[in-house]
């Protein structure tokens, strides 16, 4: 794999994009389960993100075939942190560590290039996926919100995590 991230545009949206959406597996723990999603749709939301001085919405890619996308959302907040959301779309790169790659990156880019001192992450519990990206990334755990989600017709708890960044890389 090549993975890397860069600023999502819309040229990059295409038909199978919004399919994950659409994709039970692919929202399972995802409040995009109770969103409608169009190309225009989704078209509309990336240049929304182009727009906007407070996040960044990141494909993630394998050479030139995108593969997921990692939001870092709060960047204008006063608090300089800042919260990330992630999907990998295309299930066949799940448990190959692209999730965990996305999140390394973001880290990077959040204390060099945005100089936060903090990220934040929130999951479903049963997400063990995506719990295992962020604890490989140093991410602890700093709280649980009891039956707070409600998917598929059932409740889970949440489970917050958070990063203080390193202060070496800040100016």
């Amino acid at each position: 794999m090549n993975l890397k991230l860069k600023i999502l545009n819309v040229k990059d949206v295409s038909e199978k994009y919004v399919l994950w959406y659409i994709d039970i597996d692919v929202v399972k723990f995802s409040n995009n389960q109770y969103r409608k999603f169009s190309l225009d749709g989704q078209r509309e939301y990336v240049a929304s993100c182009l727009e906007s001085s407070d996040k960044d919405l990141y494909g993630i890619f394998d050479d030139n075939f995108h593969i997921g996308n990692i939001v870092i959302n709060g960047l204008k907040l006063p608090h300089k942190n800042a919260e990330i959301t992630y999907v990998i779309g295309e299930k066949s790169y799940w448990n190959k560590g692209v999730a965990t790659f996305a999140i390394s990156e973001i880290v990077k880019f959040a204390t060099i290039e945005y100089k936060l001192h903090k990220l934040f992450a929130s999951l479903a519990e049963n997400n063990t996926g995506s719990k295992r990206a962020l604890e490989k990334n140093n991410f602890v755990l700093e709280g649980k919100r009891k039956e707070h989600l409600f998917f598929n017709g059932k409740f889970f708890n949440q489970l917050d995590y958070g990063l203080l960044l390193p202060k070496k890389y800040k100016n």
